[in-house]
């Protein structure tokens, strides 16, 4: 059923059939949505669901009975048309496309127009391999994407060298074992004294042909194809192991990580937490699990199930990017966490901006009624540091406290910081 996600495999395999049965004469269309996640937090999982089905119901009246139409992942979809001609066939083929999901849809009473991107290869015009095809139709999706356009054709020449996701596919399991993966550690200051009380601990990905990929790149391709809980549990073993390496002076220190929706769906995750605290012999109130408000409304009622039986571990459970995720007060109540992290679009104009300033006063004054630590992220300034101490933050933790750095670096700002506050006088 078109409605069933295929797996990268799964995809490749039916490709090469129906190039095949083609004659290798044909058109891959990738679509992908765009700002759906944030949709969903709005509107709900049931309806943003709904919504995508009758995208699907769209697509499929708008095309030929030859074509085959695939769904890759919650937001992406493929499609095969077969027997193309030419480049100009299948350029026709993709405006089509594109008109179909221009038209507005109307949710709760109102229209609203989707953002997508569509990327195009046709073979055997630059191809006929399957997983060159799919590589050349992502690249050009890219393209779409950056020039805002609704569709572009994959041109070797515009397009050379850049990342796509088919790359990050086939290479993200192998990073593990081969060592690409680094932490960077970005510190938490207190407000009311200024000094250090732990640090975030943020994945990196040094990939040997492409240097550094962002996490908000292979992050999401990690959680549709399973990898979260190996990749998790590295992040996890390995911020405990270098927490050690901080020294005696930092003992006391925290460390936070952030896991995702899918992390709390593994059965084994509970277990490999305390298995990990257990093998780095580190307290448990010194370890936090950081998750977005937004990954939590999938399922409250089970993500509050799984938080709660960690919580009464004496793990501490952190909301991040608190304010994004429009989840209602009588949700947020549900939520066992122990602090909010008010998300940096709210701290970023706070000087300026009266609605933020009021936005991130009622957040704080509703944590502190709810006994949970604030932390502030994204703060760039001294006058930002000094606003949100007034308002009341607890926690401090953005550019003007320092950049996220590797371990060697950080340990290094730990001792410098140390030595500026023995100074006699100080």
């Amino acid at each position: 059923m078109i409605n069933q996600i295929q797996a990268p495999i799964e995809l490749l395999n039916n490709l090469a059939t129906l190039l095949a049965d083609s004659g290798n004469k044909g058109a891959l269309i990738l679509i992908r949505l765009h700002g759906m996640s944030r949709m969903a937090s709005i509107f709900g999982t049931r309806i943003t669901e709904e919504i995508i089905l009758g995208l699907i119901e769209k697509i499929e009246q708008g095309i030929r009975p030859t074509d085959t139409l695939m769904r890759l992942g919650r937001y992406e979809f493929a499609i095969f048309i077969a027997n193309v001609l030419n480049r100009g066939h299948a350029t026709l083929a993709a405006n089509k496309v594109a008109g179909l999901l221009s038209q507005p849809i109307v949710i709760q009473g109102k229209e609203r127009n989707l953002p997508f991107s569509i990327g195009l290869s046709v073979s055997p015009l630059h191809t006929t391999d399957p997983e060159q095809l799919c590589k050349y139709a992502d690249l050009a999706l890219i393209a779409a994407k950056i020039t805002q356009s609704p569709y572009q054709v994959f041109d070797p020449e515009d397009l050379a060298g850049t990342v796509t996701n088919w790359d990050i596919e086939g290479d993200l399991e192998k990073a593990i074992a081969n060592n690409q993966f680094t932490l960077n550690y970005q510190p938490k200051i207190s407000a009311a004294t200024s000094q250090i009380i732990g640090a975030e601990a943020l994945i990196r990905w040094n990939h040997p042909t492409h240097g550094r990929i962002p996490p908000d790149q292979f992050i999401p391709i990690a959680e549709r194809n399973g990898l979260m809980p190996k990749i998790t549990w590295w992040v996890l073993n390995t911020a405990l192991r270098e927490r050690k390496q901080w020294g005696r002076a930092t003992q006391n220190l925290s460390i936070a990580i952030n896991i995702s929706a899918l992390d709390l769906t593994d059965k084994s995750f509970f277990k490999s937490v305390t298995s990990a605290i257990g093998l780095w012999n580190t307290p448990p109130e010194l370890l936090t699990l950081e998750i977005t408000e937004g990954s939590l409304m999938k399922d409250i009622a089970f993500s509050a199930n799984i938080l709660r039986k960690i919580q009464a571990h004496g793990i501490k459970v952190s909301i991040d990017d608190f304010g994004t995720g429009y989840s209602s007060l009588a949700y947020f109540k549900q939520l066992p966490a122990n602090e909010l992290k008010i998300d940096r679009s709210f701290i970023l104009n706070i000087l300026n901006d009266e609605l933020d300033q009021h936005i991130v006063s009622t957040i704080i004054q509703m944590a502190k009624k709810m006994r949970l630590d604030i932390v502030a992220e994204g703060v760039e300034t001294a006058r930002m540091l000094d606003t949100l101490t007034e308002l009341g933050c607890d926690i401090m933790q953005g550019y003007h406290i320092a950049r996220p750095m590797p371990q060697q670096e950080f340990v290094a700002w730990i001792a410098s910081n140390e030595q500026d506050d023995n100074r006699p006088g100080e």
